[in-house]
């Protein structure tokens, strides 16, 4: 009696923020930050997640439907290739005419003609899969349009840029939070950017259990990217003395990161070991700053000046094919099980998370599955491996 009312006072209090209240100020909110690490009630979780990411700031009446409506793309083939392999398990997705993916299909198709520079990649099938279990298709559009804007800019691009500056900043991290354990991944040349991809640009639905996902998309729409970096910290802090003592190489460490068993992940350990790691969101964001601009530097200097409009053509040329020779190679690196397979066919077919009944209705949260290509340049993070993740439901 006392959990539902509880849950009842907590979800009219999101109810009054969500239509009273500003997001910025209840994010400074000391009361808000306690009530969103408890979890937000699933009765509103997904309208607050639209509150908390102001997608109402980019929200135009009439736009979703006229992107809609809109003549078919290149990357429109990639799309189809990869609608499929989204819930194949759960009752409102698997049917390949169904409107679970048909909703799917509307918004990666809408992005790709909103967002032209980015198109579509992979991962984020997994986001958008993941928002309409919580509200209906235009209003998953839009969270999706904010989550990439304000959260995650520049991580679906072709070069994922973004990606490989929060990998260094990440690795940073580790080192300041946990030594030991940073030097022994760094001894086996596994590098953040090997785990972190799965981590990080499917919002960990690939890596957690279902209710562990839920919860950590609550405290990313409110705390922002800080909260990535808290939880990956977190992870690799829970599953520390195991990689230390029982993970004497790459290939085994890489193994482990990418299966860590469900079970250790639960939400009470995996939130309460996040929120003990303490990093100031302008301490993230100053790092993060400083790492591009190393970054950028780095890239200016090794880029000599091109004489001609031919040459800065082939020099942009050859700086992709350096990013996609570079994530090929740590790709080959992460493919460390001898029953892995290609995870662009295999993760689809994944089991799902325990508990999980196949009758599930439409409203019922489920994360996504596999990733597909970014938008027209192809890039498989093979990172990805089939598991027994958050995203399927048993048959």
């Amino acid at each position: 009696m006392k959990k539902l009312k509880f849950a009842r006072e907590n979800e009219l209090k999101w109810i009054h923020a969500a239509t009273r209240l500003q997001a910025d100020n209840v994010k400074k909110s000391t009361k808000y930050k306690k009530l969103v690490r408890h979890g937000i009630p699933t009765s509103v979780r997904g309208r607050v997640w639209l509150f908390l990411a102001k997608a109402d700031v980019y929200r135009k009446p009439g736009v979703f439907e006229e992107l809609c409506q809109r003549g078919p793309l290149p990357i429109y083939e990639v799309i189809e290739r990869d609608i499929h392999r989204c819930y194949p398990d759960h009752v409102h997705f698997r049917d390949n005419s169904g409107t679970g993916q048909q909703d799917l299909h509307s918004i990666l198709k809408a992005y790709a003609h909103y967002k032209p520079d980015v198109g579509y990649c992979q991962g984020m099938g997994r986001l958008v899969g993941m928002m309409l279990m919580q509200m209906p298709v235009e209003d998953a559009f839009w969270l999706l349009v904010a989550t990439i804007e304000d959260y995650m800019q520049d991580y679906y691009t072709p070069s994922l840029r973004q990606l490989r500056i929060d990998a260094q900043v990440f690795e940073r991290l580790l080192k300041d939070q946990d030594p030991p354990l940073a030097e022994h991944l760094e001894r086996n040349d596994v590098i953040p950017l090997m785990y972190m991809t799965q981590w990080f640009m499917t919002l960990y639905t690939m890596s957690l259990p279902w209710a562990s996902v839920l919860r950590v998309w609550d405290v990313f729409y409110f705390d922002g990217v800080k909260a990535l970096f808290r939880i990956g910290l977190a992870i690799l802090h829970l599953c520390r003395d195991h990689l230390l003592n029982k993970c004497p190489s790459s290939s085994e460490l890489l193994a482990y990161i990418l299966h860590i068993p469900l079970e250790n992940l639960a939400p009470k350990p995996l939130l309460g070991a996040a929120l003990q790691i303490r990093l100031k969101k302008q301490s993230v964001q100053k790092l993060i700053a400083s790492t591009a601009e190393s970054m950028d530097a780095a890239v200016a200097a090794t880029s000599s000046p091109p004489p001609s409009s031919s040459s800065s053509a082939a020099d942009v040329s050859s700086a992709k094919r350096s990013v996609m020779t570079t994530t090929s190679n740590i790709t080959s690196a992460s493919n460390v099980s001898a029953n892995d397979t290609d995870p662009l066919k295999t993760s689809a077919t994944d089991s799902s998370h325990p508990g999980s009944p196949s009758s599930l209705s439409a409203s019922t949260p489920i994360p996504p599955p596999t990733p597909a290509s970014p938008s027209s340049n192809s890039f498989s993070l093979g990172v990805f491996k089939t598991r027994k993740r958050a995203g399927t439901i048993h048959k």
